[in-house]
């Protein structure tokens, strides 16, 4: 088996100094409240998501802010996976920005080879950082990404994996959070090569069913290979960022503008057209709050103008939230029926 983990680096900023020459090579975050998402040249300083905006500014205020653009983000991820798919069919999307592929067989005996076109390939069509680790395995291939960042290539081959897997920390392995490490490490257990010699009824003891079999799977370097497809999208959004405004007209405006690319989303997927039976409207205010809206439509409709009215009434609900704060955010989702 030869499987990529080929990963955006940090992707909402690098899609912001993408698009903005100016924030290239410095010091920046796309941010509301807290952090979304530093730059590498943010994260050297010791800034990292989820911290607190002001804090950011108060501590580092030559760090440049940008809002969330979602617009910018989904079209980015769109052709992301443009790029994966030409390599490989068999894509499993880890998140907007991540995926496995399964290139067995594709890579013609030059994993690395692979990994290079599919790096300069992102580079040059979508104008984005991609590290990519090579394994045997999605472990290693993780892994190796997570080595390779920011920008740039691990190939994890047998040799090497032979080496590295019994010297694994537990506490780095996908899917071991801190409360399984906690009872591992009391069990004396620390990394890959301590669980040697142990079977599953042996670590049931310790974590669950599940998390045991994958355990004793790891250290005997049977673990997970396989490529999970995604199945039919059951929902398909669309939001616009903008400046604050309490202007009702243009937050109607950015509105219509999400349903028409909604529509437009849905009636780009495979198979025939699946008509959504109800819709939600989400509005996010200056203050950080959400307001999140539902409703049933009177009959399953694609038709932009019955959406957009709908929407309407849906934003409509929301105006006892309308007390003086700006609308910095706007977006609908169309949730789909299962295919016929």
């Amino acid at each position: 088996m030869v499987i990529l983990h080929a990963d955006a680096d940090a992707f909402f900023a690098s899609v912001e100094q993408r698009d903005d020459p100016a924030l290239r090579g410095r010091p920046m975050v796309v941010a509301h409240e807290v952090v979304a998402c530093p730059s590498y040249e943010a994260r050297a300083l010791g800034i990292h998501a989820g911290m607190p905006l002001r804090q950011v500014q108060r501590r580092w205020p030559q760090v440049l802010v940008t809002g969330y653009r979602a617009e910018a983000y989904e079209e980015a991820s769109v052709r992301l996976f443009e790029v994966f798919r030409r390599f490989t069919p068999l894509v499993e999307p880890g998140s907007v920005e991540e995926a496995f592929l399964d290139v067995t067989g594709r890579d013609r005996g030059d994993p690395r080879g692979m990994a290079v076109a599919l790096r300069a390939a992102a580079r040059a069509e979508v104008g984005l950082p991609v590290s990519v680790g090579v394994g045997r395995t999605k472990l290693m291939a993780k892994l190796a990404s997570r080595r390779a960042k920011p920008d740039g290539l691990v190939v994890v081959d047998a040799e090497l994996e032979a080496r590295v897997r019994p010297r694994l920390r537990l506490d780095e392995l996908w899917g071991v959070g801190p409360t399984t490490y906690e009872k591992l490490h009391a069990a004396g257990l620390f990394v890959v090569a301590d669980l040697h010699g142990l079977d599953e009824d042996d670590l049931k003891r310790l974590v669950t069913t599940a998390m045991a079999r994958r355990l004793v799977s790891i250290a005997r370097g049977t673990d997970d290979a396989t490529i999970r497809l995604p199945g039919p999208r059951r929902s398909v959004s669309a939001s616009r960022s903008l400046p604050a405004t309490r202007t009702r007209s243009k937050v109607v405006a950015v509105l219509d503008g999400c349903v028409e690319r909604a529509v437009a989303r849905v009636l780009s997927l495979d198979g025939p057209p699946r008509l959504p039976r109800r819709l939600e409207v989400l509005v996010r205010y200056d203050d950080g709050t959400q307001v999140l809206e539902r409703g049933p439509l009177d009959v399953p409709s694609l038709d932009p103008a019955v959406l957009r009215s709908a929407a309407g009434d849906l934003l409509e609900r929301t105006a006892y939230e309308w007390d003086g704060r700006g609308v910095t955010m706007v977006g609908v989702t169309l949730p789909l029926p299962a295919p016929a």
